[in-house]
């Protein structure tokens, strides 16, 4: 029993990491109607900021999370009004060449300044754990756990209490009828796709700290957070935050029982159940496209 609850324990630190990072491309999914096939490789961008941060100005990732985010804001917005912008409203794959593009041009920048090494952000808590009831985590992936919480909330607070958030949710609902009413649609598309980057940057971030990383896992974690986002339903937080729990838990079990191919069996369950719920439920656990964080 005591190896159960450790094992539901990780998946759930894992879970909310995959809800942090599924949920930015859910967003700009859900707003543009682009699926993002950079949008790993952006998480790793996030995750060579924070560790160059404390490894050439020993700045701690966590201190570093608020610069990050901004900067993915702001890459994420001159990404959308200088090249994405291009493509929203036009056939699908020119979306997926052209993100598969930046994406290829991102994993060969940063091979190229970082190498095909394995890093891992080493912090004076590194070494350090979290025990309760029996239960221990390190103390990197509590932080991870935690940090990816406290963002999603926020995330939450932000679509749906301000301005900007109800133009976005405006947006995504009817185009049309949001430019009636005087919305600046390229403007909406702009910060949507922002907020989703500076999502991901986070959670690279988080994640540098509590796990190795290297220039090629980004196709990986955009297959993952995909899985998420058909599985949730397009745009809703409450679906992608149960979807990814249910992704973490799966690869947990999966991993601590299987361990000479739990792994890859974890990616396979995923896509398993990715096929189930388009033939169960083809809107996802939580029904229709609607940015909306908590319904």
């Amino acid at each position: 029993m005591g190896q159960l609850s450790q094992v539901l324990l990780d998946g759930i630190v894992l879970g909310g990491f995959y809800a942090l990072v599924a949920q930015g491309l859910s967003l700009v999914f859900g707003v543009m109607g682009v699926l993002n096939l950079a949008h790993g490789e952006c998480v790793l961008i996030g995750a060579y900021l924070a560790w160059a941060a404390q490894q050439y100005l020993g700045i701690d990732p966590l201190v570093a999370l608020p610069v990050i985010i901004a900067l993915g804001f702001g890459f994420g917005w001159v990404l959308c009004r200088t090249l994405v912008i291009r493509v929203v409203e036009r056939p699908p794959l020119m979306a997926l060449l052209l993100t598969f593009g930046i994406g290829a041009i991102a994993q060969g920048v940063l091979l190229k300044l970082f190498s095909s090494t394995p890093r891992v952000t080493t912090t004076s808590y590194s070494a350090e754990v979290v025990s309760f009831f029996g239960l221990t985590i390190p103390t990197p992936r509590a932080l991870m756990l935690l940090g990816a919480i406290v963002i999603l909330v926020l995330t939450w607070a932000l679509l749906n209490h301000t301005r900007v958030g109800r133009s976005i949710q405006a947006a995504s609902q009817n185009k049309a009828a949001a430019r009636v009413v005087g919305i600046d649609i390229t403007a909406v598309y702009a910060i949507a796709f922002g907020i989703g980057i500076a999502l991901v940057f986070a959670g690279g971030t988080l994640l540098g700290s509590a796990q190795g990383f290297y220039p090629f896992l980004g196709p990986l974690l955009t297959m993952k957070a995909f899985a998420i986002v058909v599985l949730g339903g397009v745009g809703r937080m409450s679906g992608t935050l149960v979807a990814a729990m249910f992704i973490g838990l799966i690869e947990a079990i999966l991993a601590s029982y299987v361990p000479s191919v739990g792994t890859g069996l974890g990616v396979a369950a995923a896509f398993v159940l990715v096929v189930i719920a388009l033939v169960v439920r083809p809107n996802g656990i939580s029904g229709g496209k609607r940015v909306m964080a908590g319904v």
